[in-house]
């Protein structure tokens, strides 16, 4: 339940990879966003860390994918690659900034799903951060509507 509106939120999710992992392997998280039935959750961006078995960050290449589900959908359609951003770290900045908030209603499953896309022989632990805001739905009045019908 949000104590302000909107709530800043931070909600992350940890993927770990053992060593011997084969190109196509998945692990998918669901997040619990613990909001009430007015509220809705909105995802404005995604920040990504790829560790080592020691927590520290890989300097190795491994490529992997992401793709945030929310209900029966992946949103946006299509995972996408975050090696990239785990590269950028060290250029000042691992955040990808969605051009649109991804919404989530209540009771709708939010999920993040990391896809391993080239072999690894070394562990590895994609920690996953979603910015957003929790917020009370608003109703909206349109007087155009306050009789019941257009005018």
């Amino acid at each position: 339940m949000a104590n302000q509106d909107p709530q800043p939120e931070i909600y992350t999710t940890r993927h770990t990879f053992t060593g011997a992992t084969t190109s196509g392997n998945t692990n998918t998280v669901s997040v619990f966003t613990n909001q009430a039935n007015n509220e809705e959750v909105r995802i404005y961006a995604l920040a990504v860390r790829i560790q080592d078995a020691a927590g520290d960050a890989a300097t190795a290449e491994t490529d992997f994918a992401v793709s945030v589900q929310v209900g029966p959908n992946s949103v946006p359609s299509n995972q996408f690659d975050i090696g990239w951003l785990n590269d950028n770290i060290r250029n000042g900045g691992n955040v990808l900034a969605f051009s649109t908030p991804i919404l989530v209603l209540f009771q709708q499953p939010l999920a993040i799903k990391v896809e391993v896309k080239t072999t690894t022989t070394e562990t590895r632990t994609v920690v996953v951060d979603l910015i957003g805001e929790l917020a009370i739905q608003k109703e909206y009045y349109d007087e155009r509507f306050s009789n019941g019908s257009p005018q």
